[in-house]
């Protein structure tokens, strides 16, 4: 959990922690979510926004949920097989005939429409889900092979960290109830 401490440390956030329960939305996905994500919702409780920026996805049922917005997006392919096309290469978990154990699945999503998911295998330890990413819901996916604590992290703190990178327009990272 080494990056939700890093988030922690450079955010300055000292505000109250929680105990999410996170096992409807595992059991509808039918997979466990990545501990670091679940310890990154624990720690950063109230719903807010990193930076007045990029925005995690929450364990309740609200439409803020990870569970929620996952329904959302495979009724969305289910209703209109063209909004598939919008999820490609990879496809959304659950909505894959070819490849049902594996897919995407957001955690999170900026202001300015960036949208952040994991390549999830139901097959392989959650730890492992790489991030994929895109800054238009109309461009492609980026892969990145890392945690989503060390992605936010790195959106946070790396102007570099291209596109995804606000270091340059704002140098110092905050967390912020909404």
């Amino acid at each position: 959990m080494e990056w939700v401490e890093r988030l922690v440390t450079v955010t300055g956030w000292d505000g109250e922690t929680g105990e999410p329960d996170w096992s409807g939305t595992e059991e509808f996905l039918g997979t466990p979510l990545p501990d670091d994500f679940k310890e990154l919702r624990r720690r950063f409780a109230p719903w807010g926004a990193f930076s007045d920026h990029l925005l995690v996805l929450e364990a309740n049922e609200d439409s803020e949920s990870v569970r929620a917005n996952h329904a959302t997006l495979l009724k969305s392919v289910s209703a209109n097989p063209d909004n598939r096309r919008m999820f490609e290469p990879a496809g959304l978990l659950g909505a894959n005939e070819d490849k049902p154990k594996t897919g995407l699945v957001q955690w999170g999503y900026s202001f300015i429409e960036e949208e952040y998911y994991w390549l999830a295998d139901t097959t392989r330890d959650p730890a492992t889900w790489p991030v994929m990413a895109r800054v238009d819901p109309l461009e492609t996916f980026q892969l990145f092979d890392m945690s989503a604590s060390e992605f936010i992290y790195r959106v946070l703190t790396e102007a570099e960290f291209a596109p995804f990178g606000i270091a340059a327009s704002i140098p110092s990272p905050y967390y912020r109830v909404l």
